[in-house]
């Protein structure tokens, strides 16, 4: 297993930010994951969309970050949603009931779609 990860910003659009993540997601590198991750959404941008094609691999701690991602966006009034998941971390999410929690979808582009139509149905006060 690798220590090398790395999360690019790939676009930030209204409140959106897209996050490239790029490595394995392990008990090695989840801890920073979630720094970087974390880091990278600023105050204008609390939904995120991890585009995860470049994660060959991610154990229960990366599941874990996941899944603490989610609650820090949640708690905070943003929201997290997955692309490209890999099929070994697609199964991953569905065995652990991840995949009911955090939203996925086939592209970023049909991430940032679905954001937009949630953002449509529930407008702002």
């Amino acid at each position: 297993m690798s220590s090398n990860l790395q999360v690019a910003v790939v676009e930030r659009r209204d409140t959106v930010v897209v996050l490239a993540v790029t490595g394995e997601l392990d008990m090695r590198t989840s801890s920073r994951f979630l720094d970087v991750a974390q880091g990278s959404v600023d105050t204008g941008h609390p939904d995120v969309i991890l585009d995860l094609v470049g994660v060959p691999f991610c154990d229960s701690s990366g599941l874990n970050a996941l899944v603490l991602l989610y609650r820090r966006l949640h708690a905070a009034g943003g929201s997290l949603a997955l692309a490209q998941v890999p099929d070994r971390l697609a199964r991953l999410l569905s065995l652990t009931g991840v995949d009911r929690l955090i939203p996925s979808h086939l592209t970023t582009k049909a991430a940032l779609a679905a954001r937009s139509t949630t953002q449509n149905s529930h407008p702002a006060s």
